[in-house]
């Protein structure tokens, strides 16, 4: 959209995450607009070092000018090719965490390292679309009663490129996770943020699996909607059986199971975290884990994960309002 949007709220936000397990780097790398502002485009780069370096953040709100759009200061995506390829590029500084100041609940001011990203990412499936996933019969709820957008889809994609953390130049090959949503976010509209579970894997036959879940403080699932992507590229939509929640912090060894069904078969997986990263839904730290208030968190990983025999990185993100737990998922109509 390049018209300033009529409706109240309106945003356009869009997501990276991606992962290569050879350099053990990982990134979550989101630009979009800020509601009632179009022009002023916040970008938040989360980076998660090899082994034990903790991680590199970056956070700013900047007006774009139109020619440069989907962008802010430093991070920029460029749309190669509509539905299949993608430039993400960034030039700048980020500061230093250590895992054990994420852990303790706070992000200090700390040294800052030169940091560029280079990567090409090259779409793997098609585009699952959360709203055709809810309305089929194996879903649930729907992308009108969401308070965060009113479009939403994802896509899995295989990534190449360089990274220059300091001064060494990283060779970057990994798989990852896009999405994009427009719509109103906040503002009162839509119902009450409970939690969230987005979840999704590409295996190296070309074989995928996707689901998200949303729900409201009571429990109640808004918005479910999973899929399986065979050899061939077929989409085969699914049920959610298994889906995993956040309940703690935990930086390596969380195991996350996954339960899926549909009409060819079912999956039945546990995926096994290698990489992680907390971030609070309040606009207060990076790179922290909050425990006022509600305690709402976002939980980002990379696990392990072997299906049948294949090897593959899969990306979570999840939220959960640790000191007010939502009840296990319950569905309108049943």
């Amino acid at each position: 959209m390049s018209t300033v949007p009529s409706e109240p709220f309106w945003t356009e936000n869009l997501l990276f995450a991606l992962y290569d397990p050879d350099t053990d780097l990982g990134f979550w790398l989101h630009l979009g607009t800020v509601p009632n502002d179009w022009t002023l485009w916040e970008e938040r780069v989360l980076v998660m070092l090899p082994g034990d370096q903790g991680l590199l953040t970056m956070w700013s709100f900047h007006r774009t000018a139109p020619e440069r759009r989907p962008a802010a200061s430093n991070l920029e995506f460029r749309c190669l090719e509509p539905w299949r390829r993608w430039h993400l590029g960034f030039d700048g500084f980020a500061v230093h965490t250590s895992n054990e100041e994420m852990a303790a609940g706070s992000s200090p001011p700390g040294e800052r390292h030169r940091l560029v990203i280079d990567i090409e990412a090259i779409g793997a499936t098609q585009v699952w679309d959360a709203e055709t996933a809810a309305s089929n019969a194996k879903g649930s709820g729907s992308m009108a009663s969401q308070g965060w957008a009113k479009e939403h889809y994802e896509q899995m994609f295989r990534a190449t490129g360089t990274v220059q953390v300091g001064e060494h130049v990283h060779a970057f090959h990994g798989t990852g996770w896009r999405d994009h949503s427009r719509g109103p976010r906040g503002g009162g509209t839509g119902d009450p943020w409970g939690g969230h579970l987005i979840m999704g894997g590409l295996f190296p036959s070309g074989r995928a699996f996707i689901l998200s879940r949303y729900w409201t403080p009571d429990g109640r699932v808004t918005l479910e909607g999973a899929c399986v992507v065979d050899g061939d590229g077929q989409f085969h939509y699914a049920q959610v059986e298994t889906a995993p929640r956040l309940e703690n912090f935990q930086l390596a060894g969380e195991i996350l199971p996954v339960g899926l069904t549909w009409d060819g078969g079912d999956l039945d997986l546990s995926c096994t975290t290698d990489r992680s990263l907390w971030t609070p839904m309040r606009k207060k730290y990076t790179a922290a884990v909050d425990m006022s208030g509600p305690a709402l968190n976002y939980a980002l990983n990379f696990s392990r994960c072997n299906w049948e025999g294949e090897e593959a990185y899969v990306y979570s993100e999840r939220s959960d309002m640790l000191n007010a737990l939502a009840p296990a998922a319950w569905y309108a109509d049943e």
